[in-house]
């Protein structure tokens, strides 16, 4: 029974390591994701990247912030989702009012 009981513990231990493991490559994937749509956006001067933030959760790409059009709303989510390794984007940027969008 002490033996069965080892291997128990043991295949848990490793389930739990390969899970963690698992999250920490979702994460990192993340980061890498977030990072390249940053930079895609920043290669349109045309879009203004300092009033938008990007998350990323799971390969979905959430965007933040106010943007001056819808024109520019609609570049910034097309933008994103042609990055490698986005699934989709919510884009939850709003028009501001100045921009006359």
């Amino acid at each position: 029974m002490k033996e069965a009981s080892k291997f128990v513990l043991a295949f848990a231990l490793a389930g739990g390591l390969a899970t963690a493991g698992f999250a920490q490559e979702m994460t990192s994937s993340d980061e890498t994701i977030t990072q390249n749509v940053k930079a895609m956006i920043a290669q349109h001067p045309d879009l203004k990247t300092d009033r938008v933030t990007v998350e990323t959760r799971q390969g979905v790409v959430y965007l933040h912030g106010s943007v001056d059009s819808m024109g520019e709303k609609k570049d910034l989510e097309s933008v994103a989702l042609q990055t490698t390794g986005v699934k989709k984007v919510v884009n939850g940027t709003t028009v501001s009012n100045k921009g006359g969008g």
